[in-house]
């Protein structure tokens, strides 16, 4: 095969290895077959992306793979298929199956791993501890392949092959030699990266976002374990150290909330504006403008785009959750058009406020009746449902048109449902629920609901928009991380859910019982879920394909065993033995373990003379 050429392409070692990465740009329609020529010849371990293929109105790199599983592309003597697609929250995880006719009758065929980070917009930075995850799944692709002597350079491309995929490069190599010999050297590789390419590191924000990431790196660790581990982990985190008097918990709480963001009132100049100040409960929990949905359906000149929300990124969808307060009174049109406009399939109420309550009004019909919210939104009462601890109502949403503009240009307003699910057992003034396994049948009663609807986000709602919430996301966030991956990783869910909304999870009781709730969920739900999902996927693939997840060869093997596993999956890797409910029933029988080479010893940086960042042996991070 000859050689790909390209200016826009450059080989660049590592600081350990020579030519460990090739950088490139984007595919374009007219670069697509070369890159696939590229991969092919290079041998590449995986591909890195670091771009949406559409941003800010402009394409930045064509999708140079297949619309879906059932089509296959060819480009020049290569012939491109789908085999596997992961979604989660800030990337995807494609395995791609190359096919390359070699002789009249010979088919030679490789599986390549596309490493799709989605959430790098085009002038900003990303999430660190997203970055961080992303890294770590990558690593455990390109370790496997080191070890069966497989590894080619792994393949990173942003849009123009410039600034992004620099950062990735220094971040990456700067960890690996961390880790091989305890230091960082990050303005000596940065040099020696612009000496071939000056676009690499486009800027100062870049350059402290690697330092930034390196240093969450050291402080934070990997915070993540298998769940096998779970039962002896919380009780290891519940020991206090003799010195500083603290538990695990306590560590770890102290170090989220030093992590926290800090927004500014020019930051939540939204919530602050005179027209918007009334429809906070609490003026010092006013969301980010970054982060905050606006709100779409007119409902009259007096009405703004505002209301009390945030965002809340989920394990699998970013913005899967939509956090909000209790309704006041002249926000209860503002709140069903938050519903609407952003097409919830739920609502989950955590709270049961004193019956005609002025300080909290009813929001919803609770009798068989309709009821009508603001000038535009009227709710009809389809059925409802009460369950021990639980209550359920089935609403349409009905939205009547009152824009001159929109009735002049024919637009329609379809009616959606949207199920509303309260919990009762966790009275006002209490930290935590009277009964935590009807917190956990809440949310798998939210997720069967979700998953008969089109999974849009789920509008949650406590008494002040702070309480609450935060737990009933990073639980939830969790529970699918153990169900997708096998994995327990509640420190990074907490910091997940208060990247928008520093309030949420806002003591450290809440905190330890995101550790309660998984835990609950591990020793009597699932089991029984993950024989569910078995059941589906045999009737969904029959009985031919239901044994296609054990893998066809390594590379799918491992695409199985780096904790990235799909749903099909899982259910052969972990069992759990039904006489017992006991945690040390629960065993791994798949190959599953990523090299644990990451949990190093704990380490803080320090300059040396030469300039390079030392770790000491200093206890500075979370503990593993």
């Amino acid at each position: 095969t000859e050689p790909f050429e390209c200016n826009l392409t450059i080989c660049f070692q590592s600081l350990l290895k020579p030519n460990a990465y090739i950088v490139t740009q984007g595919p374009t329609e007219e670069t697509v077959t070369d890159f696939w020529r590229m991969v092919w010849s290079e041998r590449a371990s995986c591909i890195v992306m670091l771009t949406k293929t559409f941003d800010f109105i402009k394409v930045m790199c064509v999708q140079y793979w297949p619309a879906s599983k059932q089509i296959e592309e060819v480009y020049g003597d290569l012939t491109v298929s789908i085999v596997q697609e992961e979604e989660l929250a800030n990337f995807h995880i494609r395995t791609f199956r190359l096919r390359r006719k070699e002789f009249e009758n010979v088919v030679e065929e490789r599986l390549i791993l596309q490493f799709h980070f989605t959430e790098w917009h085009s002038h900003t930075c990303p999430f660190i501890n997203a970055i961080l995850e992303f890294r770590r799944r990558v690593r455990a692709v390109v370790g496997h392949r080191i070890k069966s002597n497989e590894a080619g350079p792994i393949l990173v491309h942003c849009n123009d092959g410039g600034g992004r995929s620099g950062v990735y490069l220094a971040i990456d190599a700067n960890l690996e030699l961390g880790e091989e010999e305890d230091v960082f050297d990050v303005f000596g590789y940065l040099k020696k990266l612009r000496q071939a390419r000056k676009g690499l590191v486009e800027n100062i924000d870049q350059y402290k976002f690697i330092y930034d990431t390196l240093e969450e790196h050291v402080t934070c660790g990997n915070s993540w374990f298998p769940v096998s581990e779970l039962s002896q982990r919380l009780k290891q985190k519940s020991v206090k150290d003799p010195v500083t008097k603290m538990n695990e918990y306590q560590r770890e709480y102290l170090l989220i909330c030093k992590q926290t963001p800090r927004f500014t009132i020019g930051d939540c100049a939204g919530g602050h504006r005179g027209d918007n100040r009334k429809k906070n409960r609490d003026v010092l929990i006013v969301p980010p403008d970054n982060f905050r949905p606006y709100l779409t359906s007119f409902q009259g000149n007096s009405f703004t785009d505002y209301i009390n929300a945030v965002f809340v990124d989920g394990y699998t969808k970013p913005r899967e959750y939509i956090v909000t307060e209790w309704p006041v009174k002249m926000t209860l049109g503002e709140f069903w058009s938050l519903v609407y406009d952003y097409e919830c399939s739920a609502v989950v109420v955590l709270c049961v406020p004193p019956h005609n309550s002025q300080t909290y009004p009813s929001f919803w019909p609770e009798g068989r009746t309709s009821k009508k919210y603001g000038p535009v939104f009227t709710i009809d009462h389809i059925s409802h449902n009460h369950y021990t601890n639980i209550k359920t109502w089935l609403f349409r949403i009905n939205k009547k048109i009152v824009s001159l503009t929109e009735l002049m240009a024919g637009v329609k307003a379809p009616p959606r449902t949207v199920q509303l699910f309260q919990l009762t057992c966790w009275p006002m003034g209490h930290k935590v629920p009277t009964s935590t396994n009807s917190l956990v049948e809440l949310m798998n009663m939210v997720e069967r609901w979700r998953q008969r609807t089109d999974y849009g986000p789920v509008c949650v709602v406590s008494q002040d928009g702070r309480s609450r919430c935060g737990v009933y996301c990073a639980a939830n966030a969790c529970i699918e991380q153990v169900v997708q991956h096998g994995e327990v990783d509640i420190f990074q869910a907490a910091r997940t859910v208060r990247r928008h909304r520093p309030q949420l999870i806002e003591n450290i009781t809440e905190y330890k019982y995101c550790y309660d709730l998984v835990l609950h969920y591990v020793l009597h739900y699932l089991n029984k879920d993950l024989k569910e999902k078995a059941n589906k996927d045999v009737k969904e693939k029959g009985p031919s394909q239901s044994g296609h997840s054990n893998g066809q060869n390594n590379d799918m093997a491992h695409t199985s065993s780096q904790q990235q596993l799909s749903n099909e999956s899982v259910q052969h890797l972990y069992q759990i033995d039904q006489s017992s409910n006991q945690m040390n029933q629960l065993n791994f029988n798949g190959n599953i373990q990523v090299d644990n080479s990451d949990h190093q010893k704990d380490r803080q940086n320090g300059l040396s003379q030469q300039g390079y960042y030392h770790l000491n042996n200093t206890d500075h991070r979370v503990k593993n």
